[in-house]
């Protein structure tokens, strides 16, 4: 959802979605011609999928996003493990692709809009909504 026309497809019979841009390792897709509204619906969507969903993103930025997710949630144990994780992968040259929805909903800040810990880190309000936490950490996430 983060340029005009994307899309992701979902095959229930095999258990895995084929996100594109719309949804990474450990975050989304830049907000170029969408807003954080649509997106938020977009991810709203696969979330709703089950939990051992493979994912299959368009790119591997995963380590990138590890840096970033870390930053702004580093309590987060299950985050620092599969960073450790990810790290590991990408020194041996392999890929850290497909992640699990239930990884993703338990890492990826895109997906974790309600988090204490991220709303502290980057001051959004208490009165923001998920859609309008999801644009502040895309911004902070273009800016990192």
């Amino acid at each position: 959802m983060g340029e005009a026309g994307h899309i992701s497809f979902y095959f229930p019979g095999s258990g895995a979605i084929f996100t594109g841009d719309t949804l990474f390792s450990l975050s989304c897709g830049k907000l170029f011609e969408g807003t954080p509204e649509q997106m938020h619906s977009s991810l709203s969507k696969i979330m709703s999928l089950p939990d051992e969903t493979n994912i299959y993103c368009g790119h591997e930025y995963t380590l990138s996003n590890s840096k970033f997710a870390l930053s702004i949630e580093p309590k987060n144990e299950v985050l620092q493990s599969y960073a450790t994780h990810v790290a590991h992968l990408r020194s041996k040259g392999l890929p850290t692709i497909p992640t699990t929805l239930k990884m993703e909903k338990m890492c990826n800040p895109f997906l974790r809009t309600s988090s204490p810990e991220i709303r502290k880190s980057l001051k959004i309000t208490a009165t923001a909504d998920d859609s309008e936490a999801l644009g502040i950490i895309r911004e902070a996430k273009d800016n990192f």
